[in-house]
């Protein structure tokens, strides 16, 4: 027994042949190198302080904390135990988490807390003898304690911090979480096995029933800000939940289904799919919903695509396959009553922030406006097709809020809207075709983020119903007038900035005489637009006049207008639009 304080050089090695002990009691130790307990070896620590370099534990050794309102060196133990009072902080964090092979908490009082961003590991037994308060993992505005473990009837409490006055998706980290948590008149789980119309329609939403919340279910909850105490057994082990998808209704709106990480620490859905727990049938993307407005109101979405097949994962905003503790998700599935199992080698700890990765081949555009904004990804995969695939892309799933921009990749072909699209190689004649739903106002479409391998160097966006080219650039505004609605016909990004590169834009319907103008402008369309709407727009898209068309011909006084560049747009009976660019100059 050695109980001193002193400055030892070099290792200090404690059970070198036989066992030994070590009781550090209000005493500092400082060792110059490595603390090393061999097999069997002991160490007490009763409010002392023991500074050293590294710490090497034989599994077998055992490390005992006796003080009080103690900080848990961050080292991996053999056998911590806990057996003094007040609280016992983690001290490891994500990356590197505190981690043993067997933990044990005893004594009533005795408190082993997990703070945000914190984060254990116990890879062997953990037991918990100070009741539920005995474990207790922290939830706040900066982010989750974690815990990963590996045996069942543990009790702890386990917070969640959620923001105020607006929409959360849930799920429960512990055992039988009890429905009295929550004010149930605003607490609700999606009913995927009925039919669903799309946006603004809440059918399928329904209140919760029984007293018990469903492990890895999601819920959404509306509430004041606030932070849940789950008191219960952590949730450890295999989940199966059945993804269910209605028989009716159009394909893009069915088969949506709100699941939940139901553990205490992260779920790794990178893992989870390269693992093939996705059921065939199902999709790989996942749908975080972000209600950023703060009014209660819908907002918007965020998605993610996973590493699918060596490939990379990519998401919108800030979404990663890393989801957090109590986070709930929509996954969608397009073949009834599948079977998704969530086990526990998908959890994690790991929180690293996305996009740090130079090897992405991305472009990522973002759509803002009427205060809200929204994004969309390219991204290149050998072996994705240009149509939607399953397993690499995230259809797009539209907010039921209409006061928000939504952006996304447009198949003409098929009718597809995509989120995050997939793509082959890309080269000079490749076309991007662009399309968004928005309320009438003024927009600006950005480039957010742009890896991309060689091609000329050059990228554009083209406005058809400007027929300009705009060089696209790094976080450089592209701003346009739009009337309201949808549109999957105005934009694309090209690669190469000639007319004869763009196909269905360059059909010439339009005379318009005289060019430049004075006072007056005749349009005239050929014969086989006969009769529909003209529009007069500005440089950014703005409809500042508008009329019908008759017999192929109207005449406009521009008395009103001022000099500069001005744009004709004629949109026939079958919605086609042409567009030509006239000059006025007084």
């Amino acid at each position: 027994l050695l109980w001193l304080s002193f400055l030892h050089a070099g290792n200090l090695t404690i059970g070198e042949g036989i066992s030994g002990s070590l009781n550090c009691v209000n005493e500092t130790i400082n060792i110059s190198d490595s603390l090393i307990l061999k097999s069997g070896a002991s160490l007490t620590l009763t409010d002392g302080n023991l500074n050293v370099t590294t710490a090497v534990l034989n599994d077998t050794s055992t490390v005992t904390y006796s003080g009080t309102d103690m900080l848990i060196y961050n080292w991996n133990y053999g056998n911590l135990v806990l057996d003094g009072a007040g609280v016992m902080q983690i001290t490891g964090d994500a990356v590197t988490p505190t981690t043993c092979k067997n933990l044990t908490v005893n004594n009533t009082g005795n408190i082993l807390k997990i703070p945000e961003n914190k984060a254990l590991t116990v890879n062997g037994i953990l037991t918990n003898n100070a009741g539920l308060s005995g474990i207790v993992i922290e939830s706040g505005p900066l982010g989750d304690g974690s815990l990963i473990s590996n045996n069942t009837s543990v009790n702890a409490t386990v917070k969640r911090y959620i923001t105020g006055n607006r929409w959360h998706y849930l799920a429960a980290p512990i055992d039988t979480a009890s429905v009295s948590l929550f004010n149930t008149n605003n607490l609700l789980w999606w009913d995927a096995s009925i039919e669903w119309t799309g946006a603004g329609d809440y059918t399928p939403w329904k209140g919760v029933s029984g007293t018990n919340l469903q492990n890895a279910t999601g819920y959404a909850y509306y509430f004041y800000e606030d932070t849940i105490e789950y008191k219960g057994n952590i949730n450890v082990g295999n989940y199966t939940v059945t993804l269910r998808t209605s028989t009716t209704g159009l394909s893009d709106y069915q088969g949506w289904n709100l699941i939940g990480n139901p553990y205490t620490s992260v779920l790794d859905w990178d893992v989870l799919v390269a693992d093939g727990a996705v059921p065939v049938g199902a999709e790989n993307a996942i749908y975080f919903f972000d209600d950023d407005a703060g009014d209660g109101s819908q907002s918007n979405y965020r998605y993610y695509v996973p590493s699918t097949g060596g490939t990379y994962g990519v998401g919108t905003e800030d979404a990663t396959g890393k989801i957090p503790l109590g986070q709930a998700f929509f996954v969608k599935t397009n073949t009834d009553n599948l079977s998704l199992t969530i086990n526990n080698t998908y959890r994690n700890h790991n929180t690293q922030a996305f996009y740090k990765n130079k090897t992405l081949e991305i472009i990522k555009l973002q759509i803002t406006g009427n205060n809200k904004s929204d994004e969309m990804i390219y991204r290149i995969v050998n072996d994705a097709s240009p149509n939607f695939d399953t397993q690499y892309d995230a259809v797009k799933l539209f907010s039921g809020n209409e006061d928000m921009p939504q952006i996304y990749s447009y198949n003409k072909e098929k009718d597809e809207k995509i989120a995050i699209n997939s793509i082959p190689a890309i080269n000079e004649s490749t076309k991007l075709f662009i399309g968004f739903k928005a309320p009438a106002g003024q927009y600006n479409i950005n480039i957010q983020d742009m890896t991309l391998p060689d091609t000329n160097g050059k990228l554009y966006l083209f406005d058809s119903y400007l027929k300009n080219y705009t060089e696209v650039v790094l976080n450089k505004n592209y701003t346009f007038e739009h009337q309201g609605g949808e549109s999957n016909n105005r934009f694309l990004l090209t690669f190469k900035n000639t007319s004869s590169d763009i196909e269905n834009y360059d059909i010439n319907k339009i005379k318009i005489y005289p060019n430049p103008a004075k006072d007056f402008l005749t349009i005239k369309s050929d014969n086989t637009v006969t009769e529909g709407s003209v529009e007069i727009l500005s440089l950014t898209g703005k409809t500042v006049y508008s009329s019908n068309i008759k017999n192929g011909t109207v005449n406009i006084n521009l008395r009103n207008f001022s000099d500069g560049i001005w744009f004709v747009r004629l949109t026939d009976n079958n919605n086609k639009t042409y567009t030509e660019k006239f000059i006025i100059n007084k």
